[in-house]
């Protein structure tokens, strides 16, 4: 596991110049609205931990990794911890940033509980169809959902409505700390499941 962890970092510092220049754009885009920095700082980095997958299987590299003493099933949790790791980063990174500006702390935990939803529904996908399909089929989810919000926002109004009525109604605090240990609960659901799946899984 800690051989693993070691070999993505490592993949994560050769990608560093995009890494910063995308930090450099969410500092930038963030002087005037920080929501827009922590959102999309805590996005990308999360993108970008699913990336060493991509290394991992380019020019069949899997095989080769498999002939070391590791598991399929220790594959996975690298995956997920070392994804949890970078996303955790990022969130230090943006909550500093937070404090020379006028943003929330609690609007930080929910977007970090986006980051962490995004990456339990990501991964699975990721793991079972291999990068370039999983993005695909991500894509689609991820469309579908967009399509579905905006629809439901056009033709059923009220729906949206009541919601945001019902979240007026609840404690910030409570409300952002609830969907951050919801958040890391499907996260770890989700790595049950990618586990039972990468089991299955053929490698090419």
């Amino acid at each position: 596991m800690k051989g693993l962890l070691v070999k993505d970092f490592l993949l994560m510092i050769k990608s560093k110049k995009v890494i910063l220049f995308m930090l450099f754009i969410g500092i930038i885009g963030g002087i005037n609205d920080i929501s827009f920095a922590t959102g999309y700082i805590l996005m990308v980095l999360a993108i970008l931990s699913l990336s060493t997958i991509s290394y991992d299987e380019a020019n069949h590299g899997l095989n080769t990794l498999f002939t070391l003493p590791i598991s399929k099933s220790d594959y996975v949790k690298e995956k997920y911890l070392f994804s949890l790791i970078i996303t955790g980063i990022g969130f230090v990174f943006v909550t500093i940033l937070g404090c020379f500006s006028k943003s929330g702390f609690m609007e930080t935990l929910i977007i970090l509980s986006t980051a962490l939803l995004l990456l339990a529904l990501s991964l699975p996908f990721q793991l079972k169809e291999g990068n370039e399909k999983g993005r695909i089929v991500l894509f689609v989810v991820v469309f579908g959902c967009t399509f579905l919000f905006v629809f439901l926002n056009q033709f059923i109004p009220k729906f949206f409505q009541s919601i945001e009525s019902l979240l007026n109604t609840l404690d910030p605090i409570m409300f952002s700390v609830g969907l951050l240990i919801t958040s890391f609960i499907l996260y770890f659901v989700s790595m049950m499941i990618s586990i039972r799946v990468y089991r299955n899984r053929v490698l090419d």
